[in-house]
């Protein structure tokens, strides 16, 4: 076998190495206690969307409350949550924070939310890495059209 391809495989050994030891450094859950239920702000990353950021990159609209009823809005989106894959971890009725996990290496992003008066926030961000290939705005677009139809 030629030099070349030893260092081919070796980069790709590597690689691999590398995603599962992120994959292993997301697993830990991180539990907000009652009192401090409100949705963490986005790092500089690229890996986080936010209804409450201020700059372009992360900010995304919060979920509007479709019916009169705030409880029946919050039981959609737990729906919606449950329908697009998430595991939810905490609901207290005003506070969700749901865990998504991927496919291939089983990476874990985290979804928070929070009831408002007349809307829903909503964040969500991978645990670790910087770029997640703009997969936490589809999930959470996801989640509004699931929302919205229900």
């Amino acid at each position: 076998m030629s030099v070349i391809k030893f260092i081919v495989i070796g980069l790709i050994i590597l690689a691999v190495a590398y995603l599962a030891g992120l994959s292993f450094l997301s697993r830990q859950h991180r539990l907000k206690a009652e009192g401090e239920r409100q949705l963490s702000p986005c790092s500089d990353k690229p890996n986080c969307v936010s209804s409450l950021a201020t700059d372009e990159k992360h900010t995304i609209l919060p979920l509007s409350l479709v019916d009169t009823d705030p409880d029946l809005g919050w039981n959609k989106l737990m729906a919606a949550i449950q329908q697009n894959k998430g595991e939810i971890l905490i609901n207290d009725g005003r506070y969700v924070h749901a865990v998504f996990t991927s496919r291939l290496f089983r990476f874990k992003d985290d979804l928070e939310a929070r009831i408002e008066e007349n809307r829903i926030d909503i964040r969500s961000a991978s645990r670790v890495g910087t770029s997640d290939f703009g997969q936490n705005r589809k999930r959470v677009e996801q989640i509004r059209q699931l929302y919205s139809a229900g």
